[in-house]
């Protein structure tokens, strides 16, 4: 119990220290270096600042002192320390402090009102959920965190795009953590997006502040994406870890925010300027982050072009936006156009995803052609022999219109059934798509006709309709294959911000009542039903067991491996140790220890002679071979949410799977870490055992529980064991 607790404490106090180094690089530095120009921006603008200029300036500064070859951890302290100290003294804050005469006011700052308690309360809320995991596993939650964890080991040893041109925009934050704050990487990258997700929630709710005519409108719809069940957690596992999409997804809906600012604003230059300068820095993030997330920032900007292109097109309008846009590209790109300049590739996985819809049309090519001499497989918008017997009779024209009403008829009822109502389940799914298609007739109704007490509605509502729909497609079409349409972003890569605006759909009806009533006077009333009402949903949810579940990793190790991997790093000087383990134990120790594969380590234990010429070794050894990478879901409070009974599935090690062909279990992604577990822990404890027979009093146990055990071994360094087998 003990240990127990000193491990609870140990992970906690990491928390802090990412929490405390997050909130001084992306918040605290921006507003007192960028002060004087912040001074009398809304709170919104100061919070969008600071989300996307911080992360563009970073992700510049990391990789253009790599291109010149003079990245270094000292230099990066001193840069970013110095410009902090001197916009410090500049603002003479230590003389009035020491004076007694002014108080310290920092900008963005928000006074404490309704709203703005109970926005906190509803992102605090979607934040602990979405990042509880993190307090339970003390691992990630894919491999793929693993290998960009690997990225920022090699900034820190001052090389940028170790493995081609990628964005770095997140690998470079979390650099800039450990270079300024000591932070471990390790802990960054298991703790940045738990805190981030926040500002996932905040800048959806600066886009849902344009669309909606109610200001606790937006604050429903988070409150609802934060307590349903959605996919029974599948779509949503991605969303608290630290991956360089995730950490870019508020981009999307900070472009789309202030390109609407930017459409709709009637008034003074200055508001233009600084919507166009944010819209553009928000692009710019966004190319830093990832190209998924550029992609879904077009992607929201053209559902809002559609409803101001008769303006988009004016000379005033559209020339200062393409300058915008070209220069987000530009400072986006500044250190991928650098990189190409000294020919660096790009990374492997750029090509993949720009090939992505070319083989997806390839793969439906190479399918019709195969079916040259069978049975037609028909997609949604075929028509059947019914339907062309009816056509034929038609004359041309006729011919066409009866098709396109045909095919319009297969597409929605294939979304109303393969999209609606198994995306979100049959009896919801119809709710939902019912409220979609009354709200899209109303938004085309109100372009036309004023409505009493609420005049137009907002065209952002088609915006948010059209989003809603684009996501359920993307869902659908990725589900069946049959309908042949190129996937140009995976379902589980927009599902998250596209299933937030499907509810922004839901709660169109709320925010008009809403309005109306608040037309009426008696705002108070309106403030305290909207408390209510927020209140209601979670309440409402809960009792009605649509309450979301818990969300899962993708387990590959245990947790005392973490633990006790930095327990090492702790306790031993650098450079002085080599642990033997799998290959997730590598990324964790790169910059204080050794790592040796522990499948090679069998290998070369078979030669007459092997050495590891470091004082320290340890060996792990799973005595419960654990199924790598299977689905292990979190459990926690019933007020947070609903648990699943999971347990870590695991096997046996045994002599007679010691005595096994290890390449006969060998997968060809994973190795002998997926289906040779089992041999590959049981020939490592094998080989444990028989060491410590031959060298008694040598191997001794560094930590041992029922499923795991880490041997230990010390030596001279200069006259190290023979570590071959007999």
């Amino acid at each position: 119990m003990t240990e127990d607790r000193d491990m609870d404490a140990y992970w906690i106090l990491e928390y802090v220290k990412v929490l405390a180094g997050y909130t001084f690089l992306m918040f605290l530095w921006p507003s007192v270096v960028f002060g004087e120009y912040l001074k009398g921006k809304s709170k919104r603008d100061i919070f969008s600042f600071c989300v996307t200029v911080q992360i563009v300036m970073i992700n510049t500064v990391v990789l253009m002192l790599g291109l010149f070859g003079i990245l270094h951890i000292r230099l990066v302290a001193i840069l970013f320390y110095g410009i902090f100290l001197a916009a410090v003294l500049r603002k003479g804050w230590f003389q009035r402090l020491l004076a007694g005469k002014d108080k310290i006011k920092l900008q963005g700052i928000p006074k404490v009102k309704g709203e703005w308690i109970l926005l906190m309360a509803v992102v605090g809320f979607g934040t602990l959920y979405f990042s509880y995991g993190s307090f339970q596993i003390h691992s990630y939650g894919v491999y793929d965190v693993f290998l960009h964890h690997g990225w920022v080991n090699k900034l820190a040893e001052g090389k940028i795009f170790p493995n081609g041109i990628y964005p770095e925009g997140m690998h470079c934050f979390i650099y800039c953590l450990y270079a300024l704050f000591g932070i471990r990487i390790y802990s960054s990258m298991l703790y940045l997006q738990s805190i981030h997700i926040a500002v996932f929630f905040l800048s959806a709710y600066v886009l849902l502040r344009e669309v909606f005519h109610w200001r606790y409108s937006p604050i429903f719809v988070l409150c609802l994406y934060a307590v349903l069940d959605i996919f029974g957690g599948h779509s949503m596992y991605r969303l608290p870890l630290t991956l360089p999409m995730e950490f870019g997804l508020h981009t999307q809906f900070l472009c789309g925010a202030y390109f609407a600012r930017y459409m709709k604003k009637t008034g003074p230059e200055q508001g233009k300027r600084t919507d166009l300068f944010l819209f553009a820095m928000a692009l710019a993030a966004s190319i830093a982050s990832h190209y998924y997330t550029t992609i879904m920032a077009f992607i929201v900007c053209v559902a809002f072009t559609f409803i101001y292109i008769k303006k988009l097109f004016r000379p005033a309008c559209l020339l200062p936006l393409v300058i915008s846009v070209f220069f987000g590209c530009m400072i986006g790109t500044i250190p991928i156009l650098g990189g190409m300049i000294k020919g660096i590739p790009f990374q492997g996985s750029i090509t993949w995803a720009l090939n992505q819809p070319a083989s997806s049309m390839a793969s439906e090519e190479v399918q019709e052609s195969t079916l040259e001499n069978t049975e037609i497989l028909r997609g949604p918008l075929d028509l059947t022999e019914e339907d062309w017997e009816v056509v034929d009779k038609l004359p041309d024209i006729g011919q066409k219109v009866a098709k396109g009403v045909i095919k319009t008829e297969y597409f929605i009822k294939e979304m109303y059934e393969s999209g609606y109502q198994k995306t979100f389940e049959k009896e919801r799914g119809v709710r939902i798509f019912q409220i979609t298609v009354g709200m899209l007739i109303f938004a085309v109704l109100s372009r036309h006709k004023k409505f009493k007490f609420i005049g137009k509605a907002n065209k952002e509502y088609f915006s948010i309709i059209l989003l809603s729909f684009l996501s359920i497609f993307l869902c659908a079409s990725c589900r069946e294959k049959s309908w042949g349409f190129p996937v140009t972003i995976p379902e589980h890569r927009f599902c998250a911000e596209g299933f937030l605006m499907t509810y922004a759909v839901v709660m169109m009806p709320v925010d008009l009542l809403f309005f109306v009533a608040s037309r009426f006077h008696y705002q108070y009333i309106w403030k305290a039903m909207s408390y209510i009402l927020t209140a209601g949903i979670y309440v409402l949810v809960n009792y009605q067991e649509n309450f979301h579940e818990f969300l899962f990793y993708s387990l590959n190790r245990y947790d005392a491996a973490a633990w006790v991997t930095d327990s090492i790093i702790k306790e031993f000087p650098k450079d002085s140790y080599t642990i033997v383990s799998p290959m997730e134990e590598s990324f964790q120790v790169a910059l204080y220890g050794s790592h040796e594969d522990i499948w090679e380590f069998l290998k070369k234990s078979e030669d007459e002679k092997y050495t590891l010429p470091k004082e320290h070794i340890f060996i792990y050894v799973e005595k419960k071979p654990i199924e790598y990478h299977q689905m292990y879901f979190f459990h926690g409070p019933k007020w947070l949410g609903l648990s699943k009974n999971s347990s870590i599935r695991a096997t046996e090690i045994s002599k007679e799977a010691a005595g096994e062909d290890l390449a006969e279990y060998i997968e060809p992604m994973w190795g002998p870490y997926a289906g040779g577990r089992t041999v590959l822990e049981s020939k490592v404890y094998e080989y444990c055992r028989t060491f410590s027979e031959a060298n008694p009093s040598v191997l001794n146990v560094y930590y041992e529980d029922e499923a795991f055990v880490c041997y230990y071994l010390k030596q001279d360094a200069d006259k190290p064991y023979n570590l071959a087998g007999e």
